[in-house]
């Protein structure tokens, strides 16, 4: 016989064995134990060795901690930080499931995924449990926290994604309000419950992530798509001369758009003049007059509209709504009618220019390790291919850089560097009763002091009223300036 197959042979005959006495130890010895827990006999096994960590960057943000003595089950699920991650880690409960970062990697952190595959054949011939393996994040434990501290000064509830334009890396993803799961993931059933009726009777519902699981109109931040279709279609550059003044009526409607303090009055201005002003009319009339909803919507979609992103935490798919007719159309490129983002792809969007064009994918693994800390996966960069050419980019960073310096986003210059960006102020829907305040938004980016594009923020501010948008960039530079000073 061929000396491989030999020994081929000679292992299978073993892990056969050890395959054998295992069922028979449990099925002759152990049975009492198990039968004894007969109906909860999956959540005891679970429950019997600690799950998986999680981490931003050193900082433990989900463990499993020993339950006390009195305790049917050996461990439950703790978060140590809190809100500050809570929208990110997601809960693991025997009563109600897991969520988030908690689901999606679910197989890593319970031992049983294929990345384990030696773990398993040692378990099997110890008859021991496995024991999880654990998830480095790409976040920054200090940024996050900055991140939603901020939100939290603002008062009102939003969200702030920061990504390193260069890898896709989320560096920081703040939902406000936020929440600690330690409570849903109490193994008391009266106490996970009344956590949970906590959770979901809370009218701000802070167990929703608003950087990814709702979208909202996005004002004027849609003008860099409008710009972008602009230039990109070889209708000009940021030089060109567009229409602006203060007053826009589209065909077959009788309402005019305006600007927000009659910003515009000239009957021309220069493209990146009417970016930096912010003009509605100017990205009104180009919609209408010189793109058409095609050029509108595949702009959208190579920046990342439609898509559902996998961070691999599920995103709700940004839209630009129906833009087929011009009175829709025109509306939609001040960031109103039905156009809806998420602040993820807001964020994207500006990454996407500061890096030449190329939009990464965004991811939060950094690496998977096994129990003992040994590196079985690295986080992949993902190139989700070319957006819009260089010199579109270069004509975008262009435009943005002119908001930041002299423009409405002032608010978000970093001192030293090079920072680009859009501010928007956005309406409720329509279906609002229209009290409430606009929506501030900011995206941007910041260059390092060798002309690297480090940084990409998106800060959402929902409902803050007068002054949002400016709010809005003064975070975005603040988050930026953290990021600068560490690189």
């Amino acid at each position: 016989m061929n000396p491989a197959l030999r020994r081929t042979g000679v292992v299978a005959l073993v892990l056969l064995g050890a395959l054998i006495l295992q069922v028979t130890w449990v099925q002759f010895f152990s049975h009492a134990d198990y039968d004894r827990y007969d109906d909860n006999r999956t959540l005891f096994v679970e429950y019997e060795v600690p799950r998986g960590q999680i981490l931003a960057g050193d900082v433990v943000i989900a463990q499993s901690l020993e339950s006390p003595e009195d305790s049917a089950y050996g461990y439950y699920r703790d978060y140590p930080e809190g809100d500050y991650f809570g929208n990110i880690t997601g809960f693991k409960s025997m009563f109600r499931g897991s969520s988030a970062m908690e689901q999606a990697q679910d197989e890593v952190l319970n031992g049983t995924s294929s990345l384990f595959f030696l773990d398993e054949i040692g378990s099997t011939l110890t008859g021991e449990q496995r024991i999880g393996g654990n998830v480095s994040l790409t976040l920054d434990a200090e940024l996050q926290k900055a991140a939603y501290d901020a939100l939290a000064d603002a008062g009102v509830k939003g969200g702030a994604v920061v990504i390193d334009p260069r890898t896709g890396q989320i560096l920081a993803e703040a939902s406000h309000p936020g929440w600690n799961p330690t409570g849903v993931s109490s193994n008391d059933y009266d106490s996970a419950t009344e956590s949970w009726n906590e959770l979901t009777e809370d009218p701000d519902n802070p167990g929703l992530d608003r950087t990814r699981s709702d979208f909202y109109p996005p004002g004027s931040t849609f003008k860099t798509i409008v710009a972008s279709a602009f230039i990109e279609g070889g209708h000009g550059d940021a030089d060109t001369m567009v229409p602006a003044g203060n007053g826009y009526t589209a065909p077959d409607t009788t309402h005019e758009i305006t600007n927000s303090s009659g910003q515009c009055p000239e009957s021309e201005l220069s493209l990146k003049e009417a970016f930096k002003r912010s003009c509605n009319t100017t990205f009104a009339a180009l919609c209408v007059e010189e793109l058409s909803d095609e050029d509108i919507q595949e702009m959208a979609e190579a920046y990342g509209f439609d898509e559902e992103f996998e961070t691999p935490l599920p995103t709700q798919p940004s839209q630009t709504g129906d833009i087929s007719a011009d009175a829709f159309r025109a509306q939609a490129c001040i960031g109103q009618q039905e156009v809806r983002e998420t602040v993820l792809q807001n964020t994207i969007i500006a990454a996407t220019i500061a890096n030449g064009g190329e939009r990464m994918s965004p991811q939060l693994i950094a690496e998977v390790t096994d129990s003992e800390g040994t590196t079985v996966k690295r986080g992949d960069e993902e190139s989700a291919g070319r957006a819009i050419s260089g010199s579109t980019a270069e004509q975008m960073r262009e435009l943005m850089q002119a908001v930041v310096d002299d423009g409405t986003g002032r608010n978000a210059q970093v001192s030293g560097f090079t920072v680009g960006g859009k501010t928007g102020t956005a309406e409720h829907s329509a279906e609002a009763d229209g009290s409430e305040a606009d929506h501030g938004w900011f995206h941007g980016w910041a260059l390092n002091g060798e002309d690297e594009p480090v940084v990409a923020v998106c800060v959402f501010l929902d409902s803050y009223g007068d002054g949002a948008s400016s709010k809005a960039a003064e975070i975005s530079g603040d988050l930026m300036e953290q990021v600068l000073s560490a690189d």
